[in-house]
């Protein structure tokens, strides 16, 4: 979707040619590349750590999508490729960018010591790994550029009190891993909409820039499904759609073009024929009946075992599960609750349904049909008059009084991607 191509499962900013041991081989530019040679401003947002797969595809070159720290890379590859983190100060587009915000200190070196958490989720993702080089890639990062306005933050309050239209660099890295799930957000972290409004006043410059392009991120919905933590993914969703209004409603639709989609499904089943206005989050049928089932369920994952009846093996129909009726209301409401799965995995799966693209704003007619992903960013390029089909539209050269100069163009891109690209009139 960033960079056009499809490549290989892990792989980030490279074509399926990539090599281990060759760091050169494979390469691609994403739409940020293609934004900032035409003078745009650019940033990412994320409710996962800046370095995790989706964010890192915007700015990175490298084998795998785990690399996010030195110690991630494996011996072969070690002095060939250079871990995510590093590449994000180190080379363009990244250290280029105009805003950076999400989770993520621990790969950048600046580990937090006794962060708060008063919730403990559970799984793979609930991991991050550590340098082993001891570099502080903030200190680095804030050392960046020829006298730039530079602020790093790293609480909600820290980000009230930046002056944006001062600020040209913001850096905001609110936890060491991913940002809490929103059903348990922990003191001083932003939200979703918050990061989003300040990433837009730091971006805009009306006519003194040639426009932008911002990536928003509500990457703990695909976390949260992971884990059958369903009350947890509807309250990231909830999250999504309040950055998704904010952006809306804080940018101008005639030079704007919004894009919102996401890069799969899940698993996820809604059962059943629960009545108008029931909970989405409770019983699909009347627990008078033989099973009672939620109307949320998996078709894998790890909420197999909590459901699993205790001397189930051999069992059949209803004996297999744990009566729902069992669980207490607070169990239920848990943030932490996993809803049933048949199949027992530690890690539920993606899905295999096409997803929705939404858009909003110039360009917008070209979001029409069944298409592959890859096409997004053609549709990107095209709109914003920038990279590889910059040339097929006349009107990216026009800039005379009076008609739309669509090389001032800006997107926002949200998904559980939103990408935003924005136009001006000249």
């Amino acid at each position: 979707m960033f960079c056009g191509i499809k490549t290989d499962y892990g792989a980030i900013g490279m074509d399926t040619t990539r090599s281990k041991v060759n760091a050169n081989q494979g390469r691609l530019k994403s739409i940020m590349d293609w934004a900032q040679a035409e003078g745009k401003r650019t940033g990412i947002v994320t409710s996962t750590r800046i370095t995790h797969a989706t964010p890192a595809s915007t700015y990175a070159r490298i084998y795998h999508r785990d690399w996010e720290c030195d110690t991630k890379v494996p011996a072969e590859s070690v002095g060939k490729h250079v871990d995510i983190a590093r590449q994000l100060v180190e080379n363009a587009p990244g250290n280029k960018f105009n805003v950076i915000m999400g989770g993520g200190l621990s790969p950048m070196g600046a580990l937090r010591a006794n962060e708060p958490n008063t919730v403990r989720f559970e799984g793979d993702t609930e991991k991050v790994c550590t340098r082993g080089d001891g570099r502080n890639l903030v200190q680095e990062w804030l050392k960046l550029g020829n006298n730039e306005s530079r602020v790093f933050v790293q609480s909600q309050e820290d980000l009230s009190k930046v002056n944006f239209k001062d600020t040209e660099h913001l850096l905001g890295l609110f936890r060491n891993n991913h940002l809490t799930y929103a059903i348990a957000r922990q003191e001083g972290e932003p939200s979703l909409k918050e990061m989003t409004l300040a990433a837009l006043q730091v971006l805009e410059r009306g006519d003194k820039s040639n426009g932008f392009v911002l990536m928003v991120e509500g990457g703990r919905i695909d976390q949260a499904h992971h884990q059958n933590y369903a009350r947890a993914a509807m309250h990231e969703v909830l999250e999504f759609d309040m950055a998704v209004q904010a952006a809306m409603d804080n940018t101008n639709e005639e030079e704007t073009l919004v894009i919102v989609t996401a890069d799969h499904s899940h698993s996820v089943t809604l059962n059943g024929y629960p009545k108008r206005g029931a909970d989405i989050l409770g019983f699909a049928n009347k627990t008078t009946e033989l099973v009672v089932y939620e109307t949320i369920s998996y078709a894998n994952g790890p909420g197999y075992y909590e459901h699993l009846a205790n001397n189930s093996v051999g069992a059949i129909g209803a004996e297999v599960w744990l009566p729902l009726e069992e669980f207490t209301t607070n169990q239920r409401m848990s943030p932490t609750y996993r809803h049933r799965a048949t199949i027992p995995l530690n890690d539920e799966t993606h899905g295999g349904e096409d997803v929705i693209v939404f858009a909003n704003g110039p360009g917008s007619d070209l979001v029409r049909g069944v298409f592959e992903q890859n096409y997004l960013a053609y549709v990107m390029s095209y709109a914003g008059c920038m990279g590889p089909a910059k040339d097929a539209d006349d009107r990216c050269h026009a800039g005379s009084s009076g008609t739309i100069s669509l090389n001032k163009q800006s997107f926002v891109f949200m998904g559980t991607l939103l990408l935003l690209l924005n136009l001006f009139y000249s």
